[in-house]
């Protein structure tokens, strides 16, 4: 039962703004800089600064709309600004759409196609990402919106009046949030969250987790805390991360998503430091946590108060929990800490977990079975014929989960696969402006007459009442959390290709790390077999440019080899089948190995007091390091390593380039910023200046060729639009030589 204080409020903001009546001066929210200085608000003073943000809105006059309240994109960095735009569009009566993280002068896909979808009456966000849009590169929903900077000074806020809770409108059923699925930018769907959804969400969340309220008359004992670095733009980061400890009183501490991914162990460190019981993540982050961080790096680590560690969003892999729990015990952590669960946007976020942590039930079937739908349990089954599946619990409170025959619409009895359908206080009402599909997906009907269902399009089975989630329905590729649709991999292919290609097929397949992404592309019928590693090459770049991330799988193949269904439509399934039984004949394959099954890459042996004359020993030290690096980590084929070769014809994707400057600055100690990756683009230059930083040398040749931050800038204003010839005839008198 809520503390009696709460339980007359029927919106977050009232929530809230109760708790911060409650006790004020409890500290709500902190942030982590990447050199973890910290910035914390009391939950007074993150109310003051809310309620300073809805006067902002009010100021604006936006009159009615024909379409509900007046909405707003929120586009921040990381960082506490986020949650004070987030309340104050609440407590102003608007919508907040949360979106993606800024990018200065650029061009943001995801904020233009949010903004044609929800045609936005203002963009919120801290001084620097509005300063930093570019109308010219924004669509014209996005332009049309009002820019409001909500960044406050500290005196500001200490006198901006006080917004009771108790006048602001009662009513659960308005928007919460517009909640956009990640994923493909040509069609976007904003999740129409209401404000009686995330509250039962929260308490559903709460029950599951076995997590007690934060009495309001103790203000000054330890409360309970939760670290999380998950955007604030994705349901589990905001959901999960930000409101579920201040729906409780408690705590959330955040970092930002780079600074997890260049040093995971900053995250295991933040967890032992703030003594927090509750963290989460998908099934990616614990696996770079097992890869990345060497058993000596472990001392003084603490993760003993860490009770609950959710995972989520993605495949939930066995091995990953098991290499966790060993790796990681030695400091404290508990395998009886993991909560496996299965949620989504359209059920807020959690649809069934546990009743409380515990170590994870797995069971093993033959993989074959799945196939036919019967799934059969084999205890002892080891080897590829076999698959380990994770429970994800029952039903998560107030909420009814149901295996559905997709054709029939008859539910299944246990141990027969089937879609999986829900129905309860945390389904939220369907997608902006789809009406159509929303009929379909969220007032589905069983066979017999039972209404009111979402169909989530996964697929899974029951067993001994536990859910074992198999698969997607839909073609949905996720990666690390995200939804990654392959009809817009397969489109950025076939441009890559050109005209005379064929058809392509994306899907995802298992790697070391969770799913991968696997393409198969017909080529066009006269091919030159010379060209096709670098027509790979080009496809893996565009891939990354677009999508951000880096195909494991590129396979080209003659024309009519991906199979097709009788009216033209690639069968992405039988594909990855195929694919699976490597029964797919190639005029070209690409496969890049798996990081998750290396070690993590002894570091190289620095002099413990360096001088000038160690300079050429570190740089040699660096090469070897960096080259191994680019083997193990990213799939570089050894004989494609060469010291001068740029980075980027490498490949790597964002997350794959952060991970590398990530591991070099911890144990060189060198900071590696975007600009330092453009002046030291190849394994050799970025070594000498690695060295020059350790030894203390310095390379008076390159300083007067470093590009500051403003003539980068220029150049890649300048390089928009050229091709590549072009950039390298009119900019190689301005690179550093």
């Amino acid at each position: 039962m809520a503390p009696p204080e709460l339980q007359a409020a029927t919106t977050l903001a009232q929530w809230i703004g109760k708790r911060a009546e409650l006790h004020g001066q409890r500290p709500a929210i902190t942030y982590l800089d990447d050199d973890q200085s910290e910035t914390t608000w009391s939950y007074a003073e993150l109310w003051r600064r809310s309620c300073a943000v809805a006067a902002m809105l009010d100021a604006l006059d936006v009159g009615p709309r024909g379409d509900g309240a007046p909405r707003a994109l929120l586009l921040y960095p990381p960082g506490i600004e986020f949650l004070s735009g987030f309340l104050g569009c609440q407590i102003a009566g608007w919508t907040p759409v949360p979106t993606c993280y800024p990018k200065p002068g650029r061009e943001i896909p995801r904020l233009d196609s949010a903004a044609n979808d929800c045609r936005p009456d203002a963009i919120l966000g801290d001084r620097s990402s509005i300063d930093g849009l570019d109308s010219d590169k924004l669509g014209p929903s996005a332009v049309a919106a009002a820019r409001v900077v909500t960044q406050i000074d500290d005196a500001a806020q200490a006198s901006q009046a006080w917004i009771s809770p108790d006048s602001l409108a009662s009513d659960g059923e308005s928007l919460a949030l517009l909640q956009y699925t990640s994923g493909s930018t040509s069609e976007p769907k904003g999740v129409m969250v209401r404000h009686r959804n995330v509250l039962a969400n929260l308490e559903a969340i709460r029950r599951g987790f076995h997590i007690e309220w934060q009495a309001p008359e103790t203000p000054d004992a330890e409360i309970e805390c939760g670290v999380f670095w998950l955007p604030f733009f994705h349901d589990m980061g905001l959901i999960g991360g930000i409101l579920e400890p201040l729906y409780v009183g408690g705590r959330t501490v955040l970092m930002s998503p780079r600074s997890f991914l260049q040093r995971p162990l900053r995250w295991l460190q933040a967890i032992g430091d703030h003594r927090a019981m509750i963290s989460g993540a998908p099934n990616f982050a614990y696996q770079l946590c097992v890869d990345r961080i060497s058993p000596d790096q472990t001392d003084g680590l603490d993760l003993s108060r860490w009770r609950i560690a959710f995972s989520g969003a993605e495949p939930i892999l066995p091995r990953t929990l098991q290499d966790f729990a060993s790796r990681f015990s030695s400091s404290g952590f508990s395998s009886d800490s993991f909560y496996p669960c299965y949620g989504l946007a359209e059920a807020t976020l959690l649809a069934a977990g546990g009743d409380g942590p515990k170590t994870p039930k797995v069971l093993t079937v033959q993989r074959e079975s799945l196939g036919t739908g019967r799934p059969l349990v084999t205890p002892d089954g080891r080897g590829a014929a076999f698959q380990k599946l994770v429970s994800c619990g029952t039903a998560s409170y107030q909420n009814e989960l149901k295996l559905v025959d997709p054709a029939t619409c008859r539910e299944v009895g246990e141990d027969t696969v089937g879609e999986i359908w829900l129905q309860g206080t945390s389904i939220t009402g369907g997608y902006w402006n789809r009406d159509d599909e929303n009929a379909a997906m969220f007032d589905a009907t069983l066979d017999g007459g039972q209404s009111g269902y979402c169909r989530t399009g996964d697929i899974g089975f029951l067993h001994q009442g536990d859910l074992y989630v198999t698969g997607r329905l839909k073609d949905v590729i996720i990666l690390r959390g995200r939804n990654l649709f392959p009809q817009d991999i397969e489109a950025t292919t076939a441009a890559t290709i050109g005209p005379d290609g064929g058809q392509c097929a994306a899907f995802s397949v298992e790697g070391g790390r969770g799913e991968a992404l696997a393409i198969v592309a017909e080529l066009p019928r006269r091919s030159d077999p010379a060209g096709l590693p670098d027509l790979v090459r080009s496809i893996r770049r565009a891939v990354i440019e677009v999508h951000e991330v880096d195909p494991r799988h590129v396979w080209l193949v003659r024309p009519a080899i991906v199979p097709l269904t009788s009216s033209g439509k690639v069968q992405r399934s039988r594909c990855r089948e195929l694919f699976d039984a490597d029964e797919i004949k190639t005029k070209y394959r690409y496969d890049r190995s798996s990081g998750a099954q290396q070690v993590p890459i002894t570091i190289p042996v620095l002099p413990s007091q360096p001088h000038p004359d160690d300079f050429a020993a570190v740089v040699a030290e660096t090469e070897t390091w960096m080259t191994k690096w680019l083997v193990a980590r990213a799939g570089v084929d050894p004989s494609d390593v060469e010291l001068e070769k740029p980075f980027a014809d490498y490949g790597l994707d964002s997350m794959t380039a952060v991970e590398m400057s990530g591991e070099i600055e911890d144990w060189s100690g060198v900071e590696l910023t975007p600009i330092v990756a453009w002046n030291y683009p190849t394994v050799a230059r970025l070594s000498e200046f690695i060295a020059q930083q350790i030894v203390g040398v310095a390379d008076q040749q390159t300083n007067q060729n470093e590009i500051s931050d403003a003539e980068l800038d220029g150049l890649l204003d300048e390089i928009e639009g050229l091709s590549d010839d072009e950039i390298n005839h009119a900019f190689a008198d301005k690179r550093p030589t």
